[in-house]
């Protein structure tokens, strides 16, 4: 009874195509219709579906064109706010590192200040006044030398050319 049940249940899911048998169906050869000939309403309706399909495509086309013009001045502003950034990040670069340099010099004065060798900004001042003395000192001392040499060249004997004259011998004199 159970194999009675299977296929009444397998029945009723089948169609009724697949359970015929195939001589019921007769054949016959698929041919091509034959199409109609339009009439002159045919053919005037065609026309005005053609030209409203058109129509519609050319607001189509417009509507695409607004909407890339649209891009293009979006990229135009947006050119634009890109030079307004990158002028005002080389600004920020600039305040920045004004600021570094402010803040190297405040640290450096405080380790001057702090320090304690340091006798305070008077005292700064006359160690630069005698460095700067000393400078001066010394340039007048080279000078003072470089005139001294020169005296001693033009007191020399008039054969001698200098401290380093080279002496000439006669031409058949040997030389030691």
């Amino acid at each position: 009874m159970a194999d009675n049940t299977e296929n009444t249940e397998s029945d009723i899911w089948a169609s009724p195509t697949q359970c015929a048998p195939p001589e019921a169906r007769p054949k016959t050869p698929k041919t091509p219709k034959t199409p109609k000939t339009p009439a002159a309403a045919d053919r005037q309706s065609e026309t005005v579906d053609r030209e409203a399909a058109l129509r519609k495509e050319l607001e189509g086309v417009r509507s695409i064109n607004e909407s890339i013009e649209g891009v293009l001045a979006t990229l135009g502003r947006t050119s634009g706010n890109m030079e307004v950034v990158s002028k005002t990040v080389s600004n920020a670069s600039a305040l920045l590192n004004t600021w570094t340099r402010i803040l190297s010099q405040t640290e450096h004065n405080q380790r001057l200040v702090l320090h304690p060798s340091w006798k305070g900004a008077t005292e700064d001042l006359a160690e630069q006044e005698a460095e700067a003395q000393e400078r001066q000192r010394a340039s007048e001392r080279r000078a003072a030398e470089e005139i001294q040499k020169r005296e001693e060249l033009r007191q020399e004997p008039p054969g001698v050319e200098g401290p380093l004259a080279v002496v000439r011998l006669p031409q058949g004199a040997a030389r030691a």
